[in-house]
């Protein structure tokens, strides 16, 4: 495990006092790790070959850094519980949210191969990670290619005291809108937990698109791409009858950043007053039997999905920042993020030293927010 950037990130005293909550923490073990935990011979084979599949990755992060790499492991990497505790205690985090550095995962070709890793993965974290730490808390992979192997993962972890949800990715992937993925949400009501949807397969984009052909920096790839791949995900399960269908549902965006979170409800808002009537060609809404649905599309989104703080993006005025803290009902929605131990880690120092931020709604980004979320 290599060495924080300090000087990037001074903790202060002041962080260290608080009760801090981390939704975003990537555990990445290496293959050779999760090899005991892994059946199917074929992939056994292939692991103890190689380590992580290769995946298809058009732009690099490293090339925009003066760090180099692939920007995943910039600080370091966490393959065991006292990495995480070591990790936790310099960055002045109580209780991490274990989520998997694998988000090129969906990338993989091959699907028998990517789901022994879900399985072997999820299997190592919760047996010999999790109980090192009652602190330490964990968001499971689903192998969200596979739907009802998502529903055997989450059967078989759900009633874990360690798991808080399950984590899936947004990304260049089959939208969660389609009905295929009801079994799944089923499941997840079934056992009162959330869906965490982290980016996945950043650094893609179909190169024969002209779009993608045309893209040539980080900046527009994660910049932009990303948050514009989560406000699809958000709208078309909004758009597509989700929560009519999974009233208790709730969604967790990660690192898709928030202030598009105004824009998409007013956006939503405006476009479905004005074209409601092809709301009856969706197949799960003509399933429940609505002619419309039962909310406006921006109640659904305050009501149903919650967002990481990294990353941020903060305003440069403070006006504007208490603007956008208002309107993306950050004082029930947004949760703290490290993003660790990705190039793009933040500390929770900004929500000590921004004006706009007051004692409550502090508390409600740092802890409560999550505690509630994720029935912590």
């Amino acid at each position: 495990m290599s060495e924080l950037k300090a000087e990037r990130y001074p903790v202060t005293e002041a962080m260290r006092e608080a009760f801090v909550v981390d939704i975003d923490f990537h555990f990445e073990p290496a293959m050779e790790k999760l090899l005991p935990y892994v059946d199917h011979p074929g992939a056994k084979r292939t692991l103890s070959l190689d380590d992580f599949p290769p995946t298809t990755r058009y732009w690099a992060s490293g090339y925009a850094t003066s760090y180099g790499g692939n920007g995943r492991q910039t600080h370091g990497v966490a393959e065991t519980a006292d990495d995480v505790i070591d990790v936790s205690e310099k960055l002045a985090l109580d209780m991490p949210i274990l989520t998997p550095g694998y988000n090129t995962l969906p990338d993989v070709q091959n699907v028998v191969l990517k789901n022994e890793i879900v399985r072997a993965y999820n299997t190592y974290v919760l047996e010999e990670v999790s109980p090192a730490d009652e602190n330490i808390k964990v968001l499971p992979a689903l192998p969200q290619w596979d739907p009802e192997q998502c529903v055997e993962e989450i059967e078989l972890w759900g009633d874990n005291d360690d798991v808080v949800g399950f984590y899936g990715f947004f990304g260049h992937y089959s939208l969660l809108g389609n009905t295929q993925y009801d079994q799944v949400f089923e499941a997840l009501v079934k056992h009162d937990l959330p869906l965490a949807l982290h980016g996945g397969g950043t650094g893609n984009w179909p190169q024969k698109d002209l779009i993608g052909n045309s893209i040539r920096t980080w900046t527009e790839m994660y910049g932009l791409v990303h948050p514009v791949r989560a406000m699809m995900m958000v709208g078309n399960m909004v758009m597509n009858g989700v929560f009519d269908k999974y009233p208790e549902l709730q969604v967790v965006m990660i690192e898709g950043g928030l202030n598009w979170v105004p824009f998409i409800k007013m956006r939503m808002d405006e476009v479905y007053q004005d074209h409601p009537e092809d709301i009856q060609l969706s197949e799960r809404v003509t399933e429940l039997g609505q002619e419309y649905l039962k909310k406006q599309p921006s109640e659904y989104i305050e009501d149903h999905f919650s967002f990481s703080s990294q990353p941020i993006d903060i305003p440069k005025k403070t006006k504007n920042f208490e603007a956008m803290l208002d309107m993306t009902n950050a004082k029930d929605s947004l949760m703290f993020a490290t993003d660790y131990p990705h190039y793009t880690l933040e500390l929770a120092n900004w929500a000590f030293e921004s004006s706009a931020i007051d004692e409550e709604l502090r508390e409600n980004i740092l802890h409560e927010n999550a505690k509630r979320v994720f029935r912590i």
